[in-house]
């Protein structure tokens, strides 16, 4: 009786190491933006949350990393128009490869010239 208890208590072991390993994610930033539009900088944060700032970005521009699961994306990026009617867009993308993917996304339309934000926040 004994032995099986032990022999049970081992096949549970060896089943918990098989467990599956929570996906990671291709997180990738986008920023685009209308001709007459400028980027003065752009922050995002990597993989291990830590806040990286691009000064003067050319447009369009992007970036992406792989990045483990219960991380927390946001990007900010600072606009200025020269006139109204342009449209400037930042989006975050993440993808579980194989499986789906999704994306949250600023967007903006100027009514005059000026400076304006574009901000996106998600957990992933």
């Amino acid at each position: 009786m004994n032995r099986s208890i032990v022999l049970g208590a081992l096949l549970l072991v060896g089943c918990k190491s098989l467990q599956p390993k929570p996906p990671s994610y291709v997180v990738s930033y986008d920023l685009t933006a209308a001709a007459q539009i400028t980027c003065d900088s752009v922050k995002y944060k990597n993989a291990v949350g830590t806040v990286i700032k691009v000064a003067n970005p050319a447009l369009p521009w992007s970036v992406a990393y792989i990045a483990p699961p219960g991380t927390f994306v946001a990007g900010t990026a600072w606009m200025s128009a020269a006139d109204s009617g342009r449209a400037a867009k930042l989006k975050v993308r993440w993808t579980v490869s194989g499986s789906s993917t999704a994306s949250d996304s600023s967007f903006g339309t100027t009514t005059a010239a000026g400076k304006f934000t574009l901000t996106v926040a998600h957990q992933l």
